[in-house]
């Protein structure tokens, strides 16, 4: 099992594009804060296009108890960052874990401190080019893609 939880999106179309690419990708999902849910915004249900009826989708009011509920299905829980410490998301593995929880941000201010200090690694995606990030559908997309390739060794 693997698992996407989104900490405080802003974005309505970006929810609903990751739920939609979580279907695709056979990835649950997760949404934590103030993150729309297709519950109770159309924004959602319209980009997802019926994903989010397929996806296991759950609520949480806070990311703390997202990480935890991952944690004990004994996940990898990872914060998708750039920081001082993050490694490549080319660098990896699961380890004895059964699955990947990756954790995702608020549009301007990225994945709360207090998260990060919850999270067992910190993760980015290698640039290439002139600008540091994506958008987080973007991310998402390449991260839970990447994490289908990853072996448990």
């Amino acid at each position: 099992m693997n698992v996407v939880i989104l900490e405080n999106i802003r974005s309505a179309y970006n929810v609903g594009n990751i739920i939609r690419t979580a279907d695709a990708l056979g990835w649950q999902v997760r949404l934590t804060g103030y993150t729309p849910s297709p519950e109770d915004t159309q924004k959602v249900v319209k980009t997802s296009l019926g994903a989010e009826t397929n996806v296991g989708l759950k609520q949480f009011g806070h990311t703390p108890e997202a990480i935890e509920y991952a944690k004990k299905a004994w996940l990898l829980v990872i914060a998708a960052e750039i920081t001082e410490t993050s490694v490549s998301l080319a660098t990896l593995k699961k380890g004895e874990h059964i699955g990947i929880a990756i954790i995702f941000w608020n549009e301007v201010d990225g994945v709360l401190d207090s998260t990060l200090k919850l999270v067992e690694k910190v993760v980015h995606i290698p640039m290439c080019g002139i600008k540091e990030s994506l958008n987080v559908g973007q991310s998402s997309a390449i991260f839970m893609r990447a994490c289908n390739q990853i072996s448990s060794i």
